[in-house]
């Protein structure tokens, strides 16, 4: 049997983009970039870039939403001197996404940016404008434009997952794939922040150590203005403090010698995608490989509901009587 070290490798492997799917989001952004910076679209963008989880390697599959910056000239956007209104800059974006044959009634509103649903993934474009080689977005209401740094960001990510021996940004897509898991509002982009924060201070031998390092610290370094709400804040907050209790339960199991115990705690947090099999789960696959019914697909790995059907063969437990 895998130890739990083993199992949270294996983990960060099923959450993580595969190659293929790197190939697949290069090709539709390279498609949409081109659409965006035509002159017929009259969107006036001069630079468009890629930001947030999937720029920085934090993203995790299934896929969710991308983040592009368009950059556009504010000049042409101007209204007697003043900077346009953000909300008529996102309502020519999406028309003119909405008109192209690639995008038709793929297009929506999502303040205070533009989504695009495709069938595996959406992207989130974003406009955006250099004032005095500062980088401005709409803020949440519509009603101005905000400074914002995505660079010094992603920077100080780099900086600490490098300094962390490359491990800063698996335990930031564990702690994304507990988020949508247990269905917490936690922005991911706060998850990073945190996990800065943290690792700035704390050092870690292993995955182990790290992910139960972000739980135990979390608490102190939540923000409540990144919430929608107070509540959801807190509830939140109240997640947070039953992981950390769990995990802090799996590491007395494995300092007990418990390992397979302490497996199934990690798995009760992070879901379908943790790799244990007990007996039951082995027998229960056997069974359904040796009649046909046992199924593959890469998001939920084997599974006797979802995904493409195996061929059938005698399992582990042999025949069926």
């Amino acid at each position: 049997m895998s130890t739990l070290l083993q199992s949270i490798d294996k983990f960060i492997e099923n959450i993580t983009v595969t190659d293929r799917q790197e190939d697949n989001i290069k090709s539709s952004f390279d498609n949409l970039k081109t659409n965006l910076m035509k002159d017929e679209s009259n969107l006036s963008v001069k630079e468009v870039f890629l930001n947030g989880s999937y720029e920085r390697d934090t993203i995790i599959r299934p896929l969710d939403d991308i983040d592009i910056f368009a950059v556009i000239d504010k000049d042409d956007y101007a209204d007697n001197g003043l900077y346009p209104n953000p909300q008529s800059v996102l309502t020519k974006f999406k028309n003119y996404l909405n008109s192209l044959n690639d995008y038709k009634d793929k297009v929506k509103q999502d303040r205070p940016c533009v989504t695009v649903v495709l069938s595996d993934k959406n992207f989130d474009v974003l406009p955006s404008l250099r004032k005095a080689g500062a980088l401005y977005i709409p803020n949440s209401y519509l009603s101005s434009w905000i400074f914002t740094d995505p660079k010094t960001h992603t920077d100080n990510l780099n900086r600490i997952n490098r300094n962390r021996s490359y491990k800063v940004k698996s335990i930031v897509k564990a702690v994304k794939q507990w988020k949508r898991e247990a269905n917490q509002n936690i922005p991911s982009f706060h998850i990073e922040e945190i996990a800065i924060s943290v690792f700035n201070i704390w050092t870690f031998t292993n995955l182990e150590e790290g992910i139960r390092l972000w739980f135990e610290n979390a608490e102190g370094y939540l923000q409540s203005g990144r919430f929608k709400s107070y509540d959801e804040y807190s509830k939140v907050k109240e997640k947070i403090k039953k992981v950390k209790e769990k995990l802090q339960e799996a590491k007395k199991l494995l300092e007990e010698k418990k390992e397979e115990e302490a497996k199934k705690v990690w798995k009760d947090i992070f879901g379908k995608n943790f790799p244990v099999i007990d007996d039951n789960e082995a027998k229960t696959f056997s069974d359904s490989l040796s009649r046909g019914s046992l199924k593959y697909s890469t998001a939920t790995g084997l599974s006797t509901s979802i995904g493409s059907a195996m061929a059938a063969s005698k399992g582990f437990y042999g025949d069926i009587f």
